[in-house]
């Protein structure tokens, strides 16, 4: 075969031709426009692309017994030339590996002390390593005794992977190398396959896969027109999976504040699945507390390696707040389908709301009623006191959530008009949410019970 060249520089060289001429005093080379004719016909275009089948057919139609292959993986020149080569003999019966032998050399390699014996010339360089790549070459190659005279060149099901008790399609085609098929049999443990022809090199047929998980191979018995008794065995592998995948989804956070403040703005959940199964497709979901699917995506083959989402909708719009889930859903190249746990999200982009009203005073402080409302736990809440002046005479702050009733005391009330207070008050939730109040008047609460009205001035009017 002509030799690969994997390097940009120096392409003088025509390797193919200098590795002939040194293997015509031992072997007879066959010229290389016969060797292209076959492979054009076989639609050949470079090594990578033979295969056993088309190895056993070339040594029949060229007559040939050995197929040599080889490449250049680096050659330059310059002061210090450098040469790669490597090359492989295969035997045209079973394409088996006869003998194989790589070089690599520079110039420097050849120095002695003082710099003696380096070469510079890359076509010495070139010469040299031909030698020596060559060295071990059998003198012959000797024959092999042709165990089968077929070859199979596909064997398949379809699907490969499925669950017990489904049907599969088997396809096989043979190459007839060296004789004429004249039967072929196709088992999976003892089960034969019924297979149809139309032209005795291409089979196919209908398989039921076992109900037992596992991998089980395809074996072929073929027979040529002297009746002598050919196997293949593990050329296909059917594999039976019952077992669902399991998956796990995670995420560092339960809740989020999709308004846009930097803060807890999305989401991110990461799958992981637990067993080593090929998944065909996975779907995500999320859906609100009424079941109704809000926001989904779709993906063929691996997971990725996480989900983000950003409190919207599948138009892209912002949902409301509330308690949301999250689901993943797998289906395996054999079908099985399983559903991940749910994993909850709150969805909350609305500032706690904090109801504050005086309840009670006297010299020493004051009494607060509060009623606290939000999605979300309070994180962190700070409450300041100011006189008529503006001055601070009282804090009071805390994590967690607000207690409904505080009493504070003041450094240095205001005695001279009592009621006169003013606040601010600074509220957290865990989403990120803040309610920020500066200096609004402490009003008094409200007495229960029904509404009393003003009582009605009498007006007296005289008649003159």
């Amino acid at each position: 075969m002509p030799f690969e060249n994997f390097t940009i520089g120096d392409d003088s060289f025509d390797f193919t031709r200098l590795i002939t001429d040194r293997l015509i005093d031992k072997f007879s080379v066959i010229p290389q426009d016969i060797l292209e004719g076959f492979l054009v016909k076989k639609r050949v275009r470079r090594t990578g692309l033979l295969n056993r089948v088309t190895i056993r057919e070339m040594g029949m139609a060229l007559n040939i017994d050995a197929l040599m292959t080889g490449s250049v993986d680096s050659l330059s020149g310059g002061e210090n030339p450098r040469v790669a080569l490597s090359a492989q003999m295969m035997h045209c019966v079973d394409s088996s590996i006869i003998w194989a032998n790589a070089v690599s050399y520079t110039g420097e390699d050849f120095a002695t002390i003082l710099g003696i014996g380096k070469i510079y010339s890359l076509k010495r360089l070139v010469d040299v390593a031909v030698t020596d790549l060559l060295k071990g070459l059998p003198a012959k190659v000797g024959a092999h005794e042709l165990v089968k005279p077929f070859e199979i060149v596909h064997a398949s099901f379809f699907p490969k992977v499925l669950k017990g008790g489904q049907t599969t399609t088997v396809s096989i085609e043979v190459s007839e190398i060296t004789g004429k098929l004249k039967d072929l049999k196709a088992f999976v443990l003892d089960t034969q396959i019924g297979l149809s022809t139309k032209d005795g090199l291409w089979y196919t047929g209908i398989l039921t896969a076992p109900s037992i998980e596992g991998v089980y191979p395809l074996r072929i018995y073929m027979t040529d027109q002297s009746n002598r008794l050919f196997s293949m065995d593990g050329v296909a592998q059917l594999i039976v999976d019952n077992t669902p995948p399991e998956v796990t989804l995670s995420s560092g956070q339960k809740v989020i504040s999709p308004n846009k403040d930097g803060i807890k703005d999305s989401i991110l959940f990461f799958p992981e699945l637990l067993n080593a199964d090929t998944l065909e497709s996975w779907r995500v979901e999320i859906r609100d507390e009424s079941g109704t699917v809000v926001r989904s995506e779709d993906g063929i083959g691996a997971l990725p390696g996480g989900f983000i989402w950003r409190g919207e909708d599948n138009t892209y719009k912002s949902v409301r707040d509330g308690t949301y889930f999250c689901q993943l859903i797998l289906e395996d190249t054999a079908g099985n389908r399983t559903v991940s746990p749910r994993k909850t999200i709150v969805v909350d982009a609305t500032a706690p709301e904090v109801e504050l009203v005086l309840a009670g005073e006297d010299d020493q402080g004051i009494t607060l009623e509060l009623k606290t409302k939000d999605i979300s736990e309070i994180a962190d809440w700070e409450l300041t006191i100011y006189d008529r002046k503006g001055i601070q005479v009282g804090k009071l702050e805390g994590k967690g959530d607000i207690p409904t009733r505080l009493s504070c005391t003041l450094k240095s009330p205001n005695s001279e008009k009592k009621g006169f207070l003013a606040y601010s008050l600074a509220v957290t939730d865990i989403a990120g949410n803040r309610l920020e109040r500066e200096k609004e008047p402490l009003e008094p609460s409200k007495p229960e019970g029904p509404e009393q009205k003003p009582p009605e001035k009498k007006i007296w009017i005289e008649d003159f």
